[in-house]
């Protein structure tokens, strides 16, 4: 053994801490035969050997890294061959090289090894086996999958990637075992973990030395064997492996090594394997000779050696490879988990009941609950659906019994779900709940589910808001019913008679029969007759065990164990003890509670006597035992403690969900100041009714104790409970009025204000539960809403991220104001509070649109609802005329303001002669369909335009799926799917049919694409396919019987059910048929029974045309209308049927099931409900409706008009927030039916014509505004919003696209699509009087010929004599002295470039580009000099502005160019903007891509000293280049919109979030003598700190959508002139006060 060697070893053992036996090679006998090797000098079969001897047999672990291992390495030897001795040289235990040396590889320091050993001995004298290869690939399959280690625990081999290394028949084992793995439930996790294998000498096609070993066993009198059979050359055994191993090989990475020196057998050397044999032949094999014999390859000398070294340098690269990607995957999963927790924020950690339940069990007792009938089958069986449901008596111990099956579960490693139900936790009680904390478990345990779970998020499930129905469709039936899962799921539910609506919940799981994933459900609850039915109806689908235990017996074990511990702890006599003990016992009658309550008693007894007196007097009863704690309460000396006594019983009876002793003490403050030991006063004045669990939260002491206090009855004690919530109300309220609270107590410690955050979240909890009305309660709520609380509450829910509270309060102040009117209207119309309802309805509509409208920038900065919201909303809203919320000093709005809040969130024009007709939504993304072909796609939550997709040729359908990364489009020669946002192909179909796709679908997860035609057929095609074509999915489909009253001709609609188990089809002449696409069978017809006299003609038979239809995504009913005017549900298994008179021509439906659209071609769009089948919300217009569809959250919905502008609309009204709201029920008493939503009466909006804004010129000294319109027109309109003038207007109505405005104020030109102009000249007298003050005159409009060029900018010269227009590739000057053209000349670049007039030398114009600038004359425009380049250098130093240090020297220069590797940017790939600073010594250029969604942009400062007029080499002193300062990428990439540079080089921009930032650049004027360098500013420090980057104010998100950014402005004074629609907003802000910041106490 070489030094290396054995210092490694050394090493080895050393860090290990562990010693490796091995056994000593025995002597060969004098019959033994070499071959494939035989390396075993074992002669025992036996797998358990003497202690002192291990057995080389199964699995074994040599190696644990100590940190988590990101991949398991398995060795597996060959025949004849040992787990230990096949990789160790000569048998020497000291060179096993997987143990002693692969660990110490810095590259496989985190694999765990293992070797593998089976009974693969073949000499004479061994003992006969009749394994093959196949049984022994499944001994390696059974102990990779349930193997575990010396301690008991589970390898949990296949949970990260898996690596074989084999030796000869090991690599057969190998292959054999990953083809058994893929087709049996039981390891088929595992089959997918193997990553790679290593093949050393494997005989893949067999070997005819085979033949010869069994030869000489039947001459030594033994039997062949079948696994050395197996090895013959092209064996079946063999054949059968390869081939089936092709399919699988790809996925996988291989490399084989093979021998290249003969091996020793018998008395002579040779081949055991030729090269052919020992090469897989896979398309991704590696493949490498070593220089060895068949025994060599496996087995090294030393560390050094070189055959060692390359099979180390293999499984380092996959390890390292796998490394990579685990860490991605790491990465990956800690992100799912972030996004979980966002998903599920109150059920993420869901341990406490199970906890708190846990330390009430005793040992010892519940274990009789896994013996009982069918308890067994429930836990072991692995098939099908089991409900066990257990019921017993109220407090007979059902909650720790139901936590020690879950334990149970655990301990089992059955990884259960669990829930507990509880009435006094609002949050404990409803089925949505439960259901989404099952969810939430699942998805922490399972990898598979959770990514389905985050992708339907994606797809737009808000798990937060859907209701129960619609998180069992979504998340169960379609999720986690269908995926690939043999173990069964454990569900536990404890206290179903506690939960609000147990008759939902057991009519959710009736339907869990569909699911192929195995369920074990086990429910516990009181004797209930709502229950009993509904477990029936479930016994009728599944599998039920009833555990009835009501007998008084059942646990009287558990409770004799409870009485011997608690009494074993009593002072006193063992008779004593017997004597208690047995007296309990005789009395429990089965009750823990009573059993706990009287052993608490006697805990305060200090005598014989005293406890035989105890336990005399205390009653058996729980009626009359909860009598006797209320009268010890009352007995209490001290009236102030029978306050704090009825106090503390109605605030925790009345609580929305358990209160912590931090909470309740300072709930109690303002009544009963600095209580000493809260705890221990709870246990003194309140008997045993309350109780503190070890977390410190006060919950009763049980369900029976609390209805015990809420029946009437004669005493303090009794709680009324609405009128507890009444007063818990005006409590609550009065905390928030607390002068104490400050935007600063808020700020610095929000979460330990723990009551003011319950007052918080709560009070209209209280409001809403106390279901009538008082002048206090309406007092309170009215002072809330006018005074400092207000904003003071918002900033608390957004900081605390609870902003969905006000949502609720929406919807508790409707039902308030409704109920106060009610009540009102016996009243004298002078005793009615008009005012202040009206005060509170406007509040019940303002807090939505806080929601809608600002949540995203206050749930960033809370503080921006002192004064930086209330502007932006409308004048006569609530909310703007709240005085704490207003900071008119520092930001006002005038001009054209909403006159109330609007329902349409943005509208998006469509490009001049884009005839759309198709409109499609999903995931992040909007798409419509134009008639040529074209598709242009805008993301749906900023309405920028994404990506425009050609297809090419005319398209009849386009779909997205679900995430809206994919669109599948449909044209006359091709289908084509594109991914989105990046508009690539990923493939490509050929449409060799006449036929055209009426829809089309994603199905199979996207791996399918499913489209109905016009000739009556359901076509496929599988995006994976190498050969894609369309097939038929059923010949039989759509094939409609020809009748003499009907005759099916082309489909007027088709529509798949969102499975994708059922298609619809609508025509002229036939009924509305459903048919199968698993059986092309047809499932039923929509015989209409019953019609009207309209439309006789369409009545034919029983049935009516149904001109167009959805399917309901939930339900399976089928929405649609009839040709007579009625719209109709109709569910096609039940035959259920419904309709309302309604025409429509459009209809589609929710994601959620719970509402649909239709509209009219005149305009009406109708929002319905889906379940009443009532009317909404409507929306009246004069506009041609052509598509509609809901966003995936269904909060708004999306419609495509044709108008005198075709455009797309999002619209959010407040109908659809509300109810999207599942606010859980308020009631005090379980309900057997859901609550249904009120809605109120349906609202209704109206969308008025105008024409929008299409351009702006600011007047130069900022006080009136020009404006462009869609329609051509082009007026000024004053700064207040308060007039407007026509200027003038193109005949051919079409958009203006450009205005520039003189800087002498005396002319305006505008310039249409079209390329005409219109020049006017303007004078204005008085500002304030626009419709009375300005003389226009027009003047002669230039007349160009532009040959089909575009105008893309027109420009006066400072003194307004000369007109620039700038065309594509040309520029032309306009004279306007003498209305002539002056000059035209080519530009090949002109479009590319921004024009300015040079500030300094008025005779020249300035042409930027985005790698240089251009110098040309006004006069005749020509090039002054050579293109000056601008350029800067990167630095590490991103924080502040760097200079190019350019000199003179041209020689100097060009080593720069070459120094900074920096490449000019593409002319087409990005835009130029340019902002003249106000003391014009500087040029700010802005270089974006041209898609502005993506393109942050760079920024550069150009001196206006070195842009001076200097021809081509004059005084060679022209070096071309100028010097340029850079804003640091920070910063620029925080722009989204340059705005203007103020006075103070103070440079502003919107950000991403659409905040107003001002940064502050650098003063240029100070340069460096020595080196010509500019300054630099101060050091950035970030947003918080940060003296250079100032945040002032927000613009609403809703502003922002469809163009407007690109067209808004800044005055000199930092006005903003802001454009939406057709109005103009002017945002007038103090830039010099203190900047926002995030923690300012200030603004």
């Amino acid at each position: 053994m070489t030094t290396s060697a054995q210092s490694i070893a050394a090493e080895r053992k050393r860090s290990a801490g562990s010693d490796f036996v091995f056994d000593r090679p025995s002597p060969p006998a004098s019959n033994q035969i070499t071959l494939f090797p035989p390396d075993n000098g074992s002669n025992s079969s036996l797998r358990t050997l003497s202690p002192s001897r291990k057995t080389s047999l199964g699995l074994h672990l040599i190696y644990q890294p100590s940190a988590t291992s990101c991949v398991d390495i398995v060795f597996i030897h060959g025949l004849g061959g040992d787990s230990r001795k096949t990789w160790s040289r000569d048998h020497n235990p000291e060179l096993f090289w997987p143990g002693l040396w692969l660990p110490l590889e810095t590259e496989l320091e985190r694999a765990r090894i293992f070797t593998f050993g089976y009974n693969a001995n073949f000499r004479p004298g061994e003992a006969r086996s009749m394994a093959s290869i196949t049984d022994f690939a499944k001994e390696l399959l059974f102990d990779l999958r349930f193997g575990k280690t010396n301690d008991g625990d589970k390898f949990g081999i296949g949970e990260t990637p898996l690596i074989f290394v084999t030796h000869s028949m090991g690599g057969l084992l190998a292959k054999k075992a990953c083809l058994l793995g893929q087709n049996d439930e039981h390891y088929k996790d595992l089959a997918r973990s193997i990553s790679a294998i290593i093949f050393l000498s494997t005989p893949h096609r067999g070997s005819n030395l085979a033949e010869i070993l069994n030869k000489i066993l039947v001459v030594s009198f033994q039997s062949a064997r079948n696994f050395i059979t197996d090895l013959n050359r092209s064996s079946m055994a063999l054949e059968e492996i390869n081939e089936q191993f092709r399919h699988i090989a790809p996925r996988m990475s291989i490399w084989s090594f093979y021998e290249t020196l003969p091996t020793l057998i018998g008395p002579r050397k040779m081949m055991v394997l030729e090269k052919d044999s020992a090469i897989l032949g896979s398309s991704k094999e590696i493949s490498r000779p070593l220089y060895a014999d068949h025994h060599g390859v496996c087995k090294y000398s030393s560390p050094e050696d070189a055959n060692y070294l390359s099979i180390r340098n293999a499984l380092g690269t996959l390890v390292e490879e796998i490394t990579r990607e685990v860490d991605v995957s790491a990465d990956q999963a800690m992100d799912e988990s972030q996004t979980l927790q966002g998903l599920f924020p109150s059920f993420f950690e869901h341990d406490d009941d199970l906890n708190r339940y846990n330390r009430l069990w005793i040992e010892g007792t519940c274990e009789w609950i896994l013996d009982e009938t069918g308890m067994s089958d429930w836990i072991s069986t692995h098939e099908g659906c089991h409900l066990i449901w257990f019921s017993a008596a109220p407090a007979s111990g059902k909650s720790v019994l139901s936590a020690y099956v879950v334990t149970a579960l655990q301990q089992r490693y059955l990884a259960p779900q669990y829930f507990f139900f509880n009435f006094g936790d609002q949050q404990k009680r409803s089925v949505t709940n439960l259901l989404r904390s099952i969810a939430c478990q699942i998805a922490k345990e399972n990898r598979a589910f959770r990514r389905g779970l985050l992708d339907l998020s994606k797809q737009g499930l808000r798990v937060d808001k859907a209701d129960a129905s619609v998180i069992w469709h979504k998340v169960y039936e379609n999720l986690l019913f269908k995926m690939e899962h043999q173990r069964p799921f454990f569900w536990v539910i404890d206290a179903l008679d506690e939960c609000d609506s147990p008759k939902l919940l057991l009519d959710l799981i009736r339907t869990c029969s569909s699911s192929s994933v195995p369920l074990r459900i086990f429910i516990a609850s009181r004797q209930m007759e709502s229950i009993q039915m509904g477990v029936a109806k479930a016994a009728r689908s599944l599998r039920l065990t009833k555990l009835e235990k009501h007998s008084l017996d059942h646990n009287a074990q558990d409770i004799q164990r409870l009485v011997e511990q608690e009494v074993g702890h009593m002072r006193g006599s063992e008779q004593i003890k017997n004597m208690v003990i047995q007296k309990i016992l005789a009395r429990a009658e089965g009750n823990f509670l009573w059993t706990r309550l009287v052993l608490d008693e006697i805990v305060y007894c200090h005598t014989a006597s005293g406890i035989q007196e105890t336990l005399d007097e205390f009653p058996s009863d729980m009626q009359k035992l909860y009598n006797r704690m209320e009268h010890a309460i009352l007995r209490l000396p001290h009236r102030s403690s029978r306050l704090l006594s009825a106090t503390l019983l109605r605030w925790t009876i009345g609580a929305r969900r358990p209160m912590s002793l931090r909470e309740l003490s300072q709930a109690l403050e303002p009544d009963f100041p600095e209580i000493l030991d809260l705890k221990s006063t709870i246990s003194d004045v309140c008997g045993q009714f309350i109780r503190v669990d070890a977390s410190d939260y006060v919950t009763m002491i049980h369900r029976t104790a609390r209805e015990y206090l809420v029946q009437p009855r004669e005493t303090e004690l009794f709680v009324d409970v609405q009128a507890n919530h009444e007063a818990l109300c005006i409590k609550t309220i009065s905390a928030l009025l607390s002068s104490r609270i400050t935007s600063d107590t808020v700020d610095k410690d929000a979460a330990s204000q723990s009551y003011l955050l319950y007052a918080a979240t709560s009070w209209m909890y209280h409001l809403k539960a106390s279901k009538s009305w008082s002048d206090k309660v309406l007092d309170a709520v009215v002072a809330f809403f006018q005074g400092g609380a207000f904003p003071l509450w918002v900033h608390l829910l957004s900081r605390t991220g609870h902003l969905d509270v006000l949502m609720k309060t929406s919807k508790s102040l409707a039902s308030f104001v409704a109920l106060v009117r009610k009540e009102d209207a016996s009243k004298n119309p002078l005793l009615r509070r008009l005012s202040d309802l009206q005060l509170l309805d406007q509040w019940a509509v303002d807090l939505i649109k806080i929601v809608a409208k600002f949540s995203v920038s206050l749930l960033k900065y809370p503080r921006a609802i002192y004064g930086l919201v209330s502007p932006f909303s409308p004048e006569t809203s609530a909310l703007h005329q709240q005085p704490q919320c207003k900071n008119d000093k520092d930001l006002c709005v005038v001009g054209d303001l909403d006159s109330s809040w609007t329902d349409r969130l943005a509208r998006i024009s469509l490009p001049d002669g884009f005839e759309a007709y198709k409109l499609a939504c999903a995931g992040h993304h909007v798409a419509v369909l134009g008639a040529k072909g074209h598709i242009i796609v805008w993301d749906s939550q900023t309405f920028m335009e994404v990506h425009a997709v050609e297809h090419g040729e005319p398209v009849t359908s386009i779909a997205l799926n679900a995430q809206g990364d994919k669109l599948a489009t449909y044209g006359l020669q091709t289908t084509k799917l594109w991914t989105i946002p990046s508009g690539g192909i990923l493939s490509s179909v050929s449409n060799n049919m006449e036929a055209r796709a009426i829809t089309l679908s994603f199905t199979n997860n996207d791996a399918r694409i499913l489209a109905g035609f016009d000739d009556r057929a359901v076509r496929f095609f599988d995006v994976g396919e190498t050969e894609k074509k369309w097939r038929y999915l059923h010949a039989t489909l759509f094939k409609e019987p020809l009748t003499a009253e009907a005759a099916a001709n082309s489909p007027t609609c088709v529509a798949f059910s969102r499975d994708g188990s059922y298609a619809g089809v609508a025509y002229r002449g036939f009924p509305l048929s459903i048919w199968s696409l698993e059986t092309g069978v047809c499932v039923n017809r929509c015989n209409r029974a019953q019609g009207t006299d309209f439309f006789a003609d369409q009545y034919t038979a029983g049935w009516y045309v149904t001109w167009r239809f959805v399917w309901n995504p939930v339900t399976d009913h089928v929405i649609g209308f009839y040709a007579d005017g009625f719209v109709f549900k109709w569910h096609p298994l039940t035959g259920e049927h419904q309709e309302a008179q309604a025409y429509a021509n459009d209809v589609t439906a929710s994601s959620d099931g719970k509402l649909f659209l239709s509209s009219t071609s005149t305009g009406i769009v109708k929002v319905w409900g889906f379940a009443d089948f009532s009317i909404i919300y409507q929306l009246s217009s004069d506009d041609l409706l052509i598509g509609l569809a809901f966003s995936p959250d269904c909060l708004r919905f999306y419609d495509l008009r044709c108008g005198m502008v075709n455009s797309v609309n999002a619209w959010e009204p407040n109908s659809l927030l509300r109810f999207s709201d599942t606010d859980e029920a308020v009631s005090d008493l379980a309900s057997e039916t859901a609550i249904s939503m009120s809605i109120g009466q349906a609202s209704e909006a109206r969308l008025e014509q105008f024409e929008a804004i299409s351009a702006i010129a600011a007047c130069p000294d900022g006080k009136c505004v020009c404006v462009g319109t869609d329609d051509g027109s082009v007026q000024l309109r004053s700064m207040n919003g308060s007039d407007t003038v026509e200027v003038g207007k193109f005949n051919n109505f079409l958009e203006v696209n450009h205005l520039a405005w003189s800087q002498n104020l005396q002319f305006i030109v505008a310039a249409d699509l079209s390329g005409d102009i219109l020049l006017s000249q303007i004078e204005i007298t008085d500002y304030g009087h626009l419709t009375q003050s300005p003389q226009i005159v027009p003047l002669k409009n230039p007349k160009l010929d532009l040959e089909e060029q575009v105008i893309h900018e027109i420009l006066f010269n400072s003194n307004a004599s000369l007109l620039l227009i700038v065309a594509s590739q040309s520029g032309h000057i306009w004279s306007l002295e003498d209305a002539s053209l002056r000059i035209s000349g080519r530009i090949t670049d002109a479009k590319l470039r921004k024009w300015v007039s040079h500030p300094t030398h008025q005779e020249l114009l300035l042409g930027i580009g985005c790698a240089d600038v251009r110098i040309f004359g006004w006069q005749d425009l020509l090039e002054c000099r050579e293109p000056i380049s601008y350029l800067h250098i990167h630095s590490a130093r991103q924080d502040e502005v760097l200079v190019s240090d350019i000199n003179s020297d041209v020689d100097t220069a060009t080593k720069l160019l070459k120094s900074t590797n920096l490449v000019a940017p593409g002319p087409s790939s990005e835009k130029v903007r340019a902002i003249v600073t106000q003391d014009l010594k500087y040029i700010l250029v802005r270089l974006s891509s041209n898609d502005s969604f993506t393109g942050c942009g760079r920024f550069f400062v150009l001196p206006m000293s070195e842009l001076e007029p200097i021809r081509a080499g004059v005084n060679g002193t022209d070096t071309s280049l100028v010097r340029s300062a850079v804003i640091p990428d920070d910063v620029s990439s925080r722009v989204r919109i340059a705005l203007a540079v103020l006075p103070g080089d103070r440079f502003v921009f919107l950000d991403w979030d659409l905040w107003v930032n001002s940064y502050t650049m650098v003063d240029f004027a100070h340069q460096s003598a020595s080196h010509g360098t500019l300054s630099k500013p101060p050091r950035h420090q970030g947003n918080e700190g940060d003296k250079s980057v100032q945040r002032h104010y927000f613009v609403p998100d809703d502003w922002a959508m469809g163009g407007s950014l690109d067209l808004c402005s800044m005055t000199a004074d930092g006005t903003l002139i802001y454009p939406r629609d057709d109005k103009l907003s002017m945002i007038k802000a103090n830039l010099s006060a203190p900047a926002f910041r995030r923690g300012s106490s200030t603004l």
